[in-house]
């Protein structure tokens, strides 16, 4: 067993970051990676009614929704699995901590700071960055035309630095992040306050009885959904191959001998064994009419 909790699964995520005894480890994590101006001073979770149920099991998504002395709203997010519309998901659920910022009454729509953290176990783009801060901007000029949303993406396939190459600490972070649950001593490079402390929250051997069956149970999900989207992927990739078979020993067909009845369309597209069609690909090529080709090989 694994020295350090995984801090991709439900339990891992919210003993780092969502619970009172972690708020230290949350307000320097979300200084370095905004790369605020000033220091958070303090921070409180926002009530999980208030706002839009976020959870997925399947998926494990995990959010966190926080507020500081100074009125700035945070979400914090750990996302395992890509999502299709990952990015209108961010702007949803932003609009949330924008419009709970209504005042009854004469308001003069002055809003304070949205800030929107996604922890990616996935790459959200092709190119390399690891991390990446968006805002709205003039499209014309590149500046930027609202300062007060921000989208911070960190992307953690995408992170390959070593120890030795650990400068900021943000980078740190992301480290601890990706290679947390690898780890079998705290490494020098990471003796810094408060992840030194981090290490600590995630010691699995510091738990009781009920916390450790509880992440038995988290990390259980977490692989029963790798090895649900592992199957997935399979699948899909021998669906794919069995469709260009398909389509290759259909155009074969049609080249050789012309209109082909529907009925021989649909036995071809119904075959799901990638041999047999294989085998109808090689009849094809020395067969002088449709009535030779065995379609019940």
């Amino acid at each position: 067993m694994s020295r350090f909790i995984c801090p991709i699964t439900d339990f891992g995520f919210k003993k780092l970051f969502g619970e009172e005894e972690s708020k230290e480890v949350l307000k320097s994590f979300l200084f370095h990676i905004l790369n605020l101006e000033s220091e958070i001073a303090d921070i409180s979770f926002l009530p999980q009614e208030q706002l839009p149920s976020a959870e997925d099991e399947r998926l494990g998504i995990y959010d966190l929704y926080c507020i500081d002395e100074k009125g700035r709203r945070f979400i914090v997010e750990m996302q395992r699995a890509s999502q299709m519309y990952f990015k209108d998901r961010s702007i949803y659920y932003s609009t949330f901590l924008i419009a709970q910022q209504a005042q009854r009454g004469d308001w003069d729509y002055q809003l304070n700071a949205v800030y929107c953290v996604g922890i990616l176990n996935f790459n959200l783009t092709e190119d390399g960055r690891y991390i990446r801060t968006c805002k709205i901007c003039d499209i014309e000029t590149h500046e930027i035309f609202y300062d007060k949303l921000t989208f911070v993406y960190i992307e953690l396939p995408k992170f390959n630095k070593g120890l030795n190459e650990l400068v900021s600490l943000a980078d740190k972070w992301i480290y601890f992040l990706k290679h947390l649950s690898e780890l079998e001593e705290i490494p020098q490079e990471l003796s810094d306050e408060p992840i030194s402390a981090a290490f600590k929250m995630a010691e699995i051997a510091a738990y009781n009885e009920a916390e450790r069956f509880a992440y038995q149970r988290s990390l259980k999900r977490l692989r029963d959904s790798y090895g649900q989207i592992e199957y997935a992927r399979i699948t899909g990739r021998e669906q794919g191959a069995l469709a260009a078979l398909r389509g290759t020993l259909l155009l074969l067909l049609r080249e050789k001998f012309g209109q082909i009845p529907q009925a021989i369309e649909r036995q071809i597209e119904s075959i799901q064994d990638k041999e047999k069609l294989n085998l109808l690909l090689t009849q094809v090529v020395s067969a002088d009419s449709i009535s030779e080709l065995d379609f019940e090989i």
